[in-house]
C-alpha cells in the first residue's frame, strides 16, 4: 500500500505574534509487504501486520506493543523502529521517537524519508538547533528546504545566515513575496545591520543590475533610519533600471517626505498599476496617501486619479473598504457608498459592512438597492432583526405596504432586549398601515412605539 503523506508545520513564532506556515512533501514511502519481511516466523509476521493494523485506525499504543514483540522475537530489522518512530510521534512521545528513528539511521544515514520524519520530531518538539542539524542535511536532497533552513536560523537568532540562505534561494529559484517578508522579520530584528549592509553593497557594486539587492538595502537603510542613505539607493536604482515598477514602492514615500507632490503621486501610480506588485503593498500606498491628504486636502482630487487605477480588481477590496471609511468619516456619504459597495464585492458576507453599506443606502434614499440587499443580507443572517427592519422601510418607501408589514412582523421576532429597535419596528408597521389607510391598525402599533419610547 502506498501511503502519501504531507506533513505541514504550523508555526514557527516570529516574535509573540508573527507566525510563518510552511509545508514540505514528503516522498512517497512504500509500506512494508510480506515481501520484505525477509526469513520472520508466522508469529513475527502476525504481530507486524497487527501493528499496522492498529496504526491504521489510529490505536498506537497497541501498534507499539504489537512492534515490541516482534522486537522480542528479533530485535535486527529497522523497519521495526521506523514504525515505532512513526507511532511514537502519532502519540507525542518525542524523545522514543527521535530514538528510534536515530537506530533507523545507524544503518541508513542518508534515508530522506528517515530524516524528515526526525526533522518533524525535533521541530514538533522544540528543538530547533537539532532541527537544523538535520534539515542541513535534507538540503541536499532538495534546495528548497532552504526556506526551512531560514525560519530556523531566524529561531535559533542566527540571523546572518537566515539571510544568506534566503539570497541562495533567490539567486536559484528568483524572488518571492513569502521570502520578502521573511526577509523583512529578520531584518527587524537586526541590532546593528552594517555586515548586512556591506554585503548587499556589495553584491550592487559586483552586479549593479540585481533589482532586489537595492530594495533590500533600502529596507534595511530606512529600517536603521538612514533615511538619506535609502533615498540616494533608491534613485540609483531608477538610474540603473529606469522601468524599474518595484523602486517606486521606495520612493513615493521619500517625495511625500521631500514634499515633491507631484513624483509622489506618479510614484503612486506606478506602483498601483503594477502587476510585480502585490494587493498587500498597494494598499500600503493608499493608506499612506489617505494619510497624506488628512493633512493636504488640496490634494484631495488627485485621490480619484488614483484610484481609477484599481477599478475592476476584485482583489483590491480592502483599499475600496478603506476609502469608504475614509469619506464616512469626513460625512461624504455618496463617496463613502461609492467605496464601500466596490469593496463588498469580495466580501459579501462581512456583517458590520453589509449592514452599513444598507444604512448609507437607505440615508440616500436607493430604496431599490436597499430592498435588495437587505432580502440577500436576510439569506445569510436570518436572525438579525436589523436587515428585516432596513427590508420593511425600503418596501414601504417604495408603497409595498402588504409587503413590508409581512416583513416587520417576521423580523420583529428577532429582537431581543432592544426595545429601542423594537420601538423602530411598530413605527413602520404603524407607517405601513396608515398606507394602506387603516388608521386603526396605524393607531394601535404607534402607541405600540410610543410606550417603548417611554420605557427606554
Amino acid at each position: 500500500m502506498i501511503k502519501n503523506w504531507t506533513y505541514i508545520f504550523l508555526c514557527l513564532s516570529l516574535g509573540m505574534t508573527n507566525t510563518i506556515a510552511f509545508s514540505q512533501d514528503i516522498e512517497p514511502k512504500q509500506e512494508v509487504n510480506i515481501d520484505d519481511l525477509g526469513n520472520v516466523s508466522d508469529e513475527f509476521q502476525e504481530n507486524f501486520f497487527e501493528a499496522l493494523k492498529q496504526k491504521a485506525i489510529t490505536n498506537y499504543d497497541k501498534a507499539i506493543e504489537a512492534l515490541q514483540k516482534c522486537i522480542e522475537i528479533d530485535p535486527k530489522p529497522n523497519y521495526l523502529y521506523l514504525e515505532l518512530g512513526k507511532n511514537y510521534l502519532e502519540l507525542k512521545v518525542y524523545d522514543r521517537a527521535e530514538s528510534s528513528l536515530k537506530k533507523v539511521l545507524e544503518e541508513k544515514p542518508n534515508d530522506r524519508y528517515v530524516l524528515e520524519l526526525l526533522y518533524e520530531v525535533y521541530f514538533k518538539d522544540g528543538k530547533y538547533q537539532e532541527s537544523v542539524e538535520v534539515v542541513e542535511k535534507l538540503v541536499v536532497f532538495n534546495s528548497m528546504f532552504k526556506e526551512q533552513l531560514a525560519n530556523l536560523y531566524f529561531l535559533e537568532k542566527r540571523y546572518d545566515d537566515a539571510l544568506r540562505v534566503i539570497d541562495e534561494l533567490n539567486e536559484e529559484y528568483g524572488v518571492d513575496a513569502y521570502r520578502n517578508r521573511l526577509r523583512k522579520r529578520i531584518a527587524a530584528k537586526i541590532t546593528n545591520p552594517s555586515n548586512q549592509i556591506a554585503i548587499l553593497e556589495q553584491k550592487i557594486k559586483e552586479n549593479p543590475k540585481v533589482e532586489h539587492n537595492y530594495l533590500n538595502l533600502i529596507y534595511l537603510y530606512s529600517q536603521s533610519n538612514q533615511q538619506e542613505k535609502a533615498f540616494k539607493i533608491a534613485k540609483s536604482l531608477l538610474g540603473e533600471k529606469p522601468k524599474s515598477e518595484l523602486v517606486h514602492l521606495a520612493l513615493y514615500k521619500f517625495y511625500l517626505e521631500d514634499n515633491s507632490i507631484k513624483k509622489a503621486i506618479s510614484s503612486m501610480k506606478i506602483a498601483l498599476k503594477s502587476n510585480k506588485i502585490d494587493t498587500e503593498s498597494k494598499y500600503k500606498v493608499i493608506n499612506d496617501f489617505l494619510q497624506f491628504i488628512n493633512t493636504n486636502p488640496q490634494y484631495e482630487s488627485e485621490l480619484t486619479e488614483v484610484m481609477d487605477l484599481l477599478s475592476g480588481k476584485e482583489d483590491n477590496a480592502r483599499v475600496f473598504t478603506e476609502l469608504g471609511h475614509y469619506y464616512f468619516k469626513k460625512d461624504q456619504k455618496e463617496q463613502a457608498l461609492n467605496f464601500y459597495e466596490r469593496g463588498i464585492k469580495a466580501n459579501a458576507n462581512d456583517f458590520g459592512l453589509l449592514k452599513r453599506i444598507l444604512l448609507l443606502q437607505l440615508d440616500l434614499k436607493r430604496y431599490q438597492k436597499s430592498e435588495t440587499g437587505s432580502e440577500l443580507a436576510i439569506e445569510m443572517y436570518p436572525a438579525q432583526p436589523i436587515f428585516y427592519l432596513v427590508n420593511g422601510v425600503s418596501l414601504i418607501n417604495q408603497e409595498k405596504s402588504e409587503e413590508a408589514i409581512e416583513i416587520l412582523t417576521s423580523g420583529i421576532d428577532y429582537v431581543i432586549d432592544d426595545t429601542k429597535m423594537e420601538s423602530d419596528f411598530y413605527k413602520q408597521i404603524s407607517e405601513a398601515y396608515h398606507q394602506l389607510g387603516d388608521t386603526t391598525k396605524a393607531s394601535e402599533y404607534l402607541q405600540k412605539a410610543i410606550q417603548l419610547q417611554k420605557k427606554s
